[in-house]
């Protein structure tokens, strides 16, 4: 599907998890997957996050070019009635996305 981003090499650290979100679209769709206890896949819980926000394009400077803010960002978190997902919030209101530095939306689990 055009449009989709699919990374296995998504950065972490022990107590957060950096995945972007589209500048070319004012939404963003993540499935986030509990793996199950075993290979099979169909024992996997997916979850969908859906991140929807206004983009502003900001000229930083000539070497740098531009960068993108996003404002009124909101997220939705799709219920399946089997969410592993418990809570997904941002970590400011309004929630606006100028820094890519900081955290700016919690999922608990």
């Amino acid at each position: 599907v055009e449009g989709d981003y699919e990374n296995d090499g998504v950065g972490a650290t022990s107590d957060s998890t950096a995945i972007p979100v589209m500048v070319t679209q004012d939404h963003t769709r993540y499935i986030l997957t509990y793996l199950g206890k075993d290979t099979d896949p169909d024992n996997d819980n997916r979850d969908t996050l859906d991140i929807f926000y206004t983009r502003e394009d900001v000229f930083v400077s000539r070497s740098c070019g531009y960068k993108t803010i996003f404002h009124d960002v909101r997220l939705e978190l799709i219920d399946d009635d089997h969410n592993w997902i418990r809570k997904v919030e941002p970590a400011e209101e309004p929630l606006n996305i100028e820094n890519e530095i900081k955290d700016h939306i919690k999922i608990y689990h």
